[in-house]
Order: structure tokens, then C-alpha cells, then sequence
């Protein structure tokens, strides 16, 4: 079920214009320039809409393949939650931040499948993770390339995100030794929960707010 979803996800990324393979087999196609607004009818707004629907933002039963009132609304949504210029019309960087989501969608999908799998300080791969090593591996098996580096340094990358504005993929942070220095990291994985590798259950989902890791929050970033 997870390798349908995975294969779902990618073919409906947004308007096809090119194939790019990924490590894991899976193919990703690159976005067309055109911006898709209201009025606007065709296949590239069919493959927004399913998109969006993926993504839980168009909640119409059919896909119309017309841009109205219902889809503007989706894209508003979308483009508020990724705290992107809200104009209902599906630009460039509306695209590109719909393709990259939906990326992240499949690595938070996937990443359950590492479920128990050790912990091992430095480790990057299946024989064994540790935090900051999990994520790098699971971006980096679906084409998304990053050094791999350590929780503290990750907590600088990207774009930081408020808590309330966490999206599946986003990274989140904790000080687990001293009260001020990150020194873990795990991927948000939706409906308040995040992965991670833990010392105490290898790679395990758990409640952000939960009596051990609430207190221990430090925060959040958007990277990709």
C-alpha cells in the first residue's frame, strides 16, 4: 500500500513537462512556467487538482479539470499553510512548492518503513541511524541531496517554521542534554507527530508534545 501511495504521489506532481529518475526507481517531473489561474481549463489544471487532493486541499469528489471557484479556494489553502503569497493562482514558486510537498509526502510515507531499525551514532543507512543520519538518507533516496551534517547545523538550514504551521516533511528540533543546544532532530510527520531515531527505540514515531519531547521543543525549519 505504501509503494501504491508512493507511485501516486510522484505521477501526479504538476504540470509534465520532463522525467527525472530518482535513486529508489520513482520518477518526478520537472514543473511547466505557466501560471494556472481562474478560468483556465485543461489537463495541467486536472493535475493540480489531483495534487491539491493528495495534499488534502481539493475536497471536490471529481476532478474537473477547470479552474473555478472550488480549486482557487485549494490553491489559497495550499498557499496560506506554505506561507506563500496568497493569490489563489498557481505561479512558479506555487508549483514548486506543490511538487516539493508532495516529495515530502513520500519520504514521510516511506519513512515508516524503517520503523525499529537501531540506533547507531554516525549511522546513515538501514544497518543502522542516528538522528540527523535517518533524515539525510530519506531526502536523499528520494533526489533530495543536502552534506550530511549534524541536528545542530540542519537547524539552520532551510526556512524556520512557526509550530502551527508544521507541514508533513518539515524538520523539527530538541535540546535533549543542555537546556539551549539542539542535539536531535526528527521529521514531522502530521497530526502533531514526528520520526526520528532514538537511542531508546531506533527510529520510532512519538507525540511533539508528549511529556519527554514537548518541553524539549526547539523548533522547526522547512528545508526543500
Amino acid at each position: 500500500m505504501k509503494k501504491t501511495l508512493a507511485a501516486s504521489l510522484t505521477a501526479a506532481l504538476i504540470g509534465i513537462s520532463s522525467i527525472l529518475p530518482l535513486p529508489g526507481g520513482e520518477q518526478v517531473y520537472a514543473a511547466v512556467s505557466s501560471v494556472l489561474s481562474q478560468g483556465m481549463s485543461g489537463s495541467n489544471v486536472g493535475a493540480l487538482q489531483s495534487n491539491l487532493k493528495t495534499l488534502g486541499y481539493f475536497t471536490y469528489p471529481i476532478n474537473t479539470a477547470y479552474f473555478g471557484s472550488i480549486t482557487a479556494q485549494a490553491v489559497r489553502d495550499f498557499q496560506k499553510a506554505y506561507s506563500l503569497p496568497v493569490s489563489g493562482a498557481v505561479d512558479s514558486s506555487t508549483q514548486t512548492a506543490i511538487s516539493h510537498a508532495l516529495v515530502k509526502r513520500q519520504i514521510v510515507a516511506d519513512a515508516s518503513n524503517y520503523m525499529r531499525v537501531s540506533y547507531v551514532w554516525g549511522g546513515a543507512t538501514p544497518d543502522g541511524f542516528d538522528c540527523s543520519g535517518f533524515i539525510y538518507f530519506m531526502y536523499n533516496k528520494f533526489g533530495v541531496s543536502f552534506n550530511r551534517t549534524s541536528s545542530s547545523v540542519m537547524a539552520t538550514m532551510g526556512t524556520s517554521i512557526a509550530r502551527a504551521s508544521l507541514q508533513p516533511g518539515d524538520w523539527v528540533f530538541f535540546a535533549l542534554n543542555d537546556p539551549d543546544a539542539i542535539s536531535h532532530a526528527g521529521i514531522y510527520t502530521g497530526n502533531g507527530e514526528f520520526i526520528s531515531a532514538t537511542r531508546s527505540a531506533g527510529v520510532y514515531i512519538q507525540k511533539l508534545d508528549n511529556s519527554y519531547w514537548g518541553p524539549k521543543y526547539m523548533g522547526a525549519r522547512r528545508f526543500y
